[in-house]
């Protein structure tokens, strides 16, 4: 049940742990590398954020410069989660690949996978590689971007601003909003939406494997707990991804088409499902580590017996000399016992940290800031939150 340290040490030192960067090497990643808008590598999103801010953005604020509407753009909900939103889910990337490389290497390095069981390793990497290079879901991506996504949004037109209607017909600015800014705005999110699936493929290809779990293990999870912390680096994903429903709501409020009290429940289940996006992958590992923690209970337990047994026959079923009492490295033996059974009664079916849960909330409740300060005043917003924090 637990692991050699050397072990692993030596084979990652022989052979280097594959490598799966979910943000990059699909047929559109491998375009925008040759057009050099994601030089180096890991590829720097910057000239990427100014594409798209170039294409989605800045048309926009030429075509209502010339109708004159360019002060209700600025303020406009549906052009602020662009500026905001779009910019974003570019800049996470590079840190969200990071974490996740991590966590390939741990898996291997760790000596959670034996060495019969590399194979299989990687092929779940090569799996998971060949789903995020997929063509025909980069092709359905387009398509629901620029096809079904932009038509099913055209009929909240109405709540677009006075710099997208003209009356009942779309200015310039709005159409290019709605046929060009917005799909870009649905295909950054819906690539987003697949790499998480991605990360999904990979995490069901790990639980299917024999992890050598470590019942003992300090992060209470076996040897897993660093999936907790790829999981938490997700919670500026949930943001880009929430934030997005927030603007849309704060545009809905603002025109007087629902109240915010009708979008409370929508508000919490919307926030919901995005954290559960990021956490329900961590469910594939609960029937491994809930015979880890079940068996390494009774195997801790069956060897505190025997060691307290023996403990007791040696210091207590006879009269032992203090001096041969003081100073014995079995008092100390019997103490780091103590903390290994602790540790194992301690350990969690669920890979993650509950506190983990926390940044992730606390995100997808920002999100939703927009929306709340269309009725409530960011002044009592900020007195409501300092309450509930004493």
């Amino acid at each position: 049940m637990s692991a050699s340290v050397a072990e692993p040490t030596l084979r990652a030192g022989v052979e280097r742990a594959p490598e799966l960067d979910i943000t990059s090497g699909d047929p559109l990643n491998r375009l925008e590398k040759k057009l050099g808008l994601k030089p180096g590598s890991p590829p720097r999103p910057g000239r990427m954020v100014a594409a798209l801010l170039a294409v989605a953005v800045l048309p926009l604020l030429v075509l209502a410069g010339v109708t004159g509407t360019v002060p209700q753009l600025v303020v406009d909900p549906y052009f602020l989660r662009l500026l905001v939103a779009l910019p974003l889910l570019e800049l996470i990337s590079p840190t969200i690949a990071r974490n996740v490389l991590r966590a390939l290497a741990e898996f291997e390095t760790t000596g959670l996978i034996a060495q019969e069981d590399l194979g299989r390793f990687r092929d779940a990497v090569a799996r998971a590689k060949r789903m995020r290079d997929s063509r025909v879901a980069l092709a359905v991506i387009i398509a629901l971007s620029f096809g079904a996504e932009v038509f099913a949004e055209s009929a909240r037109s109405p709540f677009l601003g006075a710099w997208a209607r003209n009356g009942e017909r779309l200015t310039l600015a709005g159409s290019w909003y709605l046929y060009i800014s917005l799909a870009l705005f649905h295909l950054v999110r819906l690539r987003w939406l697949w790499r998480v699936l991605v990360w999904w493929r990979f995490l069901f290809g790990m639980s299917r494997l024999p992890l050598r779990l470590m019942p003992a293990h300090p992060d209470q999870a076996g040897g897993l707990g660093f999936l907790s912390n790829v999981t938490v680096s997700f919670a500026a994903l949930v943001f880009g991804f929430g934030i997005g429903v927030g603007f849309e709501f704060r545009a809905r409020i603002l025109a007087g088409a629902v109240k915010l009290s009708q979008l409370t429940i929508p508000m919490i289940a919307i926030s919901l499902f995005f954290i559960l996006c990021i956490v329900t992958p961590l469910l594939f590992f609960v029937p491994q580590l809930t015979r880890a923690m079940w068996n390494g209970r009774l195997a801790y337990d069956g060897l505190a017996s025997r060691y307290i047994r023996r403990f007791d026959e040696r210091w207590l079923a006879r009269a032992a000399p203090d001096g041969e009492l003081l100073g014995s490295s079995d008092i100390q033996s019997l103490a780091d016992l103590g903390n290994s059974c602790n540790l194992v009664r301690s350990m969690r079916p669920f890979p993650m940290n509950p506190r983990g849960l926390l940044p992730l909330a606390a995100a997808a409740a920002l999100a939703m800031l927009p929306a709340i300060q269309a009725e409530v005043p960011i002044k009592d917003i900020v007195k409501m939150v300092m309450g509930a924090l004493r």
